[in-house]
């Protein structure tokens, strides 16, 4: 009898280790992650043992694991309704309205016309007067300087526009030219105009050689020159040139143009 009572005990507390045992395992199933992971944080193993397990070194955590969620393929469209207003007005505000567009019409007129009317002003030419000398030969022969005043355009090339201005002679529709003359040879053109130095470096062509009245005439086609040119505040003499070179003399007459000639070089 006592031998059963023994053999009741050890099959008894068989089973409870037994039991136990399952107990534990099923613990140590369902906590595995938690504890291997911390086994390893732990170094466990290393400390008791000298060395971890392979299982152990390797593993990782379900809760660090990353998890990766697929990007929608199709994006969200989201619809938003307008709100419906209200258009019914009171007969008042779309009375004012009405007004208020008129008088604004009215406005963007009158800027309109405005601004056609400032476009398709003509701009005005801002004038300059040029002096320019001529000649009065009298009944009894006698000669005299006469500078008259001629309204032009303004340019660039003053100087230039007054001997070109003088070579075509007086206008004898205009009273204070009528009685006026030039004895600056035709055919004259002016090749080209500078001014250095206070003088006015003017070249002619070979027809400036050339003049009928002989002396005097000379004498007069370099003094209506001089005088018109020295007219600029910028010129004090005129240095004559003939197709672009130097010369002495003027023509056969011998009318000394070797240098500058200036308002002193002519008793008229």
């Amino acid at each position: 009898m006592a031998d059963k009572g023994s053999k009741k005990k050890t099959g008894l507390t068989l089973a409870c280790i037994i039991l136990a045992v399952l107990v534990i395992f099923i613990i140590f199933l369902i906590k595995k992650d938690s504890i291997i992971t911390n086994l390893k944080e732990t170094r466990f193993f290393e400390r008791i043992f000298g060395s971890t397990p392979e299982f152990v070194e390797n593993h990782v955590s379900e809760e660090k694991q990353t998890i990766e969620i697929p990007a929608a393929e199709e994006p969200v469209v989201i619809k938003i309704e307008p709100k419906t207003q209200n258009t019914a007005q009171k007969p008042e505000e779309t009375s004012a309205k009405t007004d208020d567009s008129a008088a604004q019409t009215k406005a963007d007129t009158k800027t309109e016309t405005k601004t056609e009317q400032k476009e398709t002003k003509p701009v005005t030419p801002s004038y300059t007067d040029l002096q320019l000398c001529f000649i009065e030969i009298h009944a009894d022969g006698s000669i005299n300087r006469k500078v008259i005043k001629r309204s032009v355009p303004k340019n660039d090339s003053p100087l230039v526009t007054s001997i070109n201005q003088l070579l075509q002679g007086p206008d004898t529709t205009r009273s204070d030219e009528k009685d006026c003359t030039s004895l600056i040879p035709s055919g004259v053109k002016l090749l080209g105009a500078r001014v250095s130095d206070g003088v006015a470096y003017l070249d002619f062509n070979d027809n400036f050689e050339i003049n009928t009245y002989g002396v005097e005439g000379y004498t007069c086609q370099l003094m209506q020159i001089v005088y018109t040119a020295t007219s600029f505040s910028t010129v004090n003499s005129v240095q004559f040139l003939i197709e672009g070179k130097k010369k002495e003399y003027l023509g056969s007459e011998g009318q000394w143009i070797g240098s500058p000639l200036s308002r002193t070089s002519f008793n008229y």
